[in-house]
């Protein structure tokens, strides 16, 4: 019952195609792209293929799918998108979890070799087979030197002491956002990452809100890394570039050891 009205949206696109447009929410990246978004519905098999079909010569630059229950087949018609559309920069896909390791290999391939891809976001993607951890190694070892923007909120991801990340962020890569909200990142980590700012100019917004293993030690560290004001070298050679989200946090810890403090001494 459903299908007249797919063939009657895909046809839509097709013929106004180049009149489609919306505009990154990111006041700071103002930029007309054409997008096709589809949240919250179910993408059969049938639906899947009629999209395959009528999508083959209609390129967006941005693909947004999230909550689509889809499984396999829908990640077979991703990378088939994907590689029928030279000029994608932006792919995001939330909440539909990847279950087997092999159609991830198989993204991360694809994402290596796209020519234009520079944005991907993962929300809530790890599935059975796939390790967060493992996850974010793959985007960057495949995507070091093309990809600007990675998002892996809600992935599970725990390095396990691994300094991977850190290592990579004081190289110095062309990565200009990094959103990893809503994992296991701890205080280690957090120094870690801290102390490779030192060595990064091209970051310029870390998001690590909702890691609950991180307290106070942990933000911190990211604090000095932004600004360092024990003294005046110390904050002429802190990170200048890179607006850490959520470092509110220390402030909101300070109100409730104020709190607690005045509490005790009633």
């Amino acid at each position: 019952a459903y299908m007249p009205h797919w063939e009657e949206f895909i046809s839509a696109i097709n013929g106004y195609q180049h009149t489609l447009k919306c505009v990154n929410k990111d006041v700071r990246y103002v930029r007309y792209r054409t997008c096709l978004s589809l949240f919250n519905m179910e993408l059969p098999n049938r639906v899947l293929d009629s999209l395959s079909r009528g999508l083959e010569t209609t390129h967006f630059e941005s693909i947004s799918l999230h909550n689509n229950s889809f499984g396999e087949n829908g990640i077979d018609f991703l990378l088939s998108y994907m590689q029928n559309n030279p000029i994608l920069e932006e792919l995001h896909l939330g909440e539909n979890p990847i279950d087997k390791s092999d159609d991830f290999d198989q993204l991360c391939e694809m994402v290596q070799e796209h020519p234009s891809l520079e944005h991907i976001e993962l929300i809530g993607c790890n599935g059975e087979e796939l390790n967060g951890f493992e996850m974010l190694c793959s985007i960057i070892n495949v995507g070091s030197k093309k990809l600007k923007e990675i998002d892996l909120t809600d992935n599970g991801i725990s390095t396990g002491g691994s300094t991977f990340l850190s290592d990579f962020l004081a190289t110095n890569p062309i990565l200009k956002r990094l959103t990893l909200v809503g994992n296991r990142f701890n205080d280690e980590d957090a120094t870690l990452i801290a102390a490779a700012l030192k060595h990064n100019t091209n970051l310029i917004s870390l998001d690590l809100q909702e890691n609950d293993m991180m307290t106070r030690v942990g933000w911190e560290a990211l604090y000095k890394a932004e600004f360092d004001d024990t003294s005046l070298n110390s904050a002429a050679d802190s990170n200048h570039m890179c607006q850490i989200d959520d470092l509110n946090e220390l402030t909101e810890m300070d109100g409730r050891e104020q709190n607690r403090k005045g509490v005790r001494s009633k």
